[in-house]
């Protein structure tokens, strides 16, 4: 009778050493899997990558301007606000 019993998965190719007696699995070797097939699907991705960072990029360019737009709007509204206002700005130690 064999000593341990070899074993190859048919899903992931991992070569499985088992012990027939106690059915433990005593060492398991896994094929190293390439991500890609060749070096231009490799460049594909990169290129890819690159295109939604500079997509993200640009949109959180365009929201920072149109955010500097808005508080600019906001701080001239509050500026016309206190021109016209009768009333004295508050003081920092009138709330105590």
């Amino acid at each position: 009778m064999a000593r341990t019993l070899n074993l190859v998965c048919p899903c992931c190719d991992t070569l499985l050493v088992v012990d027939p007696a106690t059915g433990a699995i005593l060492r398991e070797e896994r094929r190293a899997r390439r991500e890609f097939q060749t070096l231009d699907d490799a460049l594909d991705q990169v290129k890819s990558q690159h295109r939604d960072a500079q997509t993200r990029l640009n949109r959180a360019m365009q929201e920072a301007r149109n955010r500097e737009e808005i508080l600019e709007k906001k701080f001239e509204e509050a500026r016309r606000k206190a021109a016209e206002s009768d009333e004295p700005p508050p003081r920092p130690f009138d709330g105590d």
